[in-house]
């Protein structure tokens, strides 16, 4: 079944260049680096939207004020309402949203399927658990402690993955998705919390600045997170070597992205991807892309 995003008290978008893993040690926490660099600046946006009480399409929307650091870790935690033996309620972890077949290639797929963002420590990439050596350059951290994620804005054109560094083949991948959603769904009398934490000591506390979301009847909320991007680097290639400021693979491979453009069968491609001479290498795309770790634990420890 298909994402009904109406059903969401808040939506949560996470662009520009950021690397993402499901912590399964703590509760299937999403844990969601944005790269630091001299280019790129984190914003943060928190929009409520006024829905119509008959038709619950969106009537209005205003930005909330808030002072929460973006040079500080972030959580996004759901509080739910005091349960009536007055025990604790735990998290319920995020998950991924997969449906049906799948081919980045030949673009078969829900285009919010959450296998749109590229996992670098997959079969297409690395294929292995790569090591994060700089993990102060993943800031600020984003925790969420519970949602459905999916893919946001999958490209209309397709990639190919080529080495920079290490012994590697060019290999053609096809589209991806540079942005990643969430979804949380409240329960009523709960509210969604964002708060500056401390790494290491992942929990909310109301000493810090935060921001309550309360679920209300006719309004929902909208997340923005975006890592952006102030000026083009005018260096051979893209922003995803920024990747390996943060990664590094134990036999020394680095790879970047240039777009793909089909040529068909007939016509000899000038420089196609290994055992895809229906393809040919175009020029650098110039997005920044987010991507996750299908095989890492935590971003922090």
């Amino acid at each position: 079944m298909s994402l009904d995003h109406a059903k969401a008290t808040v939506t949560i978008s996470v662009a520009g260049i950021a690397l993402t893993c499901i912590n399964k040690l703590e509760g299937n926490r999403c844990e969601i680096g944005m790269l630091r660099c001299d280019r790129h600046t984190p914003l943060l946006d928190i929009q409520r939207i006024e829905l119509d009480p008959e038709t619950r399409t969106p009537i209005s929307s205003s930005l909330i004020p808030h002072s929460l650091n973006l040079n500080e870790d972030l959580l996004i935690n759901v509080v739910y309402p005091e349960a009536g033996g007055g025990g604790p309620c735990f998290p319920r972890g995020t998950s991924t949203y997969l449906r049906r077949e799948f081919d980045r290639l030949d673009d078969t797929g829900d285009d919010e399927d959450f296998r749109w963002i590229p996992d670098l420590e997959g079969p297409e990439f690395h294929g292995r658990k790569l090591k994060i050596n700089h993990k102060s350059k993943l800031q600020p951290t984003i925790f969420l402690t519970e949602g459905i994620l999916y893919a946001r804005h999958k490209s209309d054109e397709r990639f190919a993955r080529y080495s920079v560094k290490g012994r590697a083949s060019q290999a053609a991948l096809g589209k991806l998705a540079g942005v990643i959603g969430a979804d949380i769904t409240c329960e009523d009398g709960g509210e969604i919390v964002l708060s500056n934490v401390s790494r290491g000591a992942i929990r909310e506390d109301g000493s810090r600045c935060s921001v309550r979301l309360p679920k209300e009847d006719c309004s929902r909320y909208m997340i923005t997170i975006e890592n952006h991007c102030k000026l083009a680097d005018e260096s051979e290639g893209t922003d995803f070597r920024l990747f390996y400021e943060v990664l590094k693979d134990p036999t020394g491979k680095e790879f970047d992205l240039r777009r793909m453009v089909q040529t068909g069968c007939h016509v000899k491609a000038e420089e196609a991807p290994d055992g895809r001479e229906d393809f040919s290498l175009d020029g650098s795309p110039q997005n920044c892309t987010a991507a996750q770790l299908g095989q890492t634990e935590t971003l922090t420890q």
